[in-house]
């Protein structure tokens, strides 16, 4: 009997088919909760996580702009978790975040049929690509493989 590694192709597409779905599952929880407290027009929810031009994506906006770049930081940050619920491997996790990203941003483009130009969208997808990278590594690292490992007293 052999055991399933996580290196498997057939273990890293069934991860990956819970982990992209839960990614879009919360951007797009995220997305309900700042459209409905930003007053933003509700017809646009469908494509909020997918914004890209300057207009529609910014923290230096007060409106939408803002909705959309917060959108996208918070779950950024509650991938972290996904993460560490899905992936289970310190040092697996950033190939999850990083193709999550690399879908995402094709999705985008394909939605918006436009290349990203913005620059503050590429600063961001990229820093929060980098840092849950590294963030998920150590949080797999610490709170799982350095868990304490019981032994028998022989």
């Amino acid at each position: 009997m052999g055991t399933k590694a996580d290196g498997e192709t057939k273990t890293i597409l069934k991860k990956l088919a819970i982990y992209l779905p839960s990614f879009y599952l919360i951007y797009y929880l995220w997305s309900i909760l700042l459209v409905g407290s930003l007053k933003v027009d509700w017809n646009e929810l469908g494509a909020y996580p997918f914004r890209i031009r300057k207009d529609e994506f910014s923290p230096a906006h007060r409106d939408a702009a803002l909705g959309a770049w917060l959108a996208m930081v918070l779950t950024y940050l509650c991938s972290l978790g996904l993460t560490y619920g899905v992936v289970k491997a310190t040092r697996k996790s950033w190939d999850y975040v990083v193709t999550s990203s690399l879908v995402h941003w094709v999705l985008c483009i394909i939605v918006n049929q436009a290349f990203p130009v913005n620059w503050i969208w590429w600063l961001t997808i990229l820093l929060a690509t980098l840092l849950i990278s590294v963030a998920a590594e150590f949080v797999n690292y610490y709170l799982r493989d350095m868990r304490e490992i019981e032994l028998d007293h022989v």
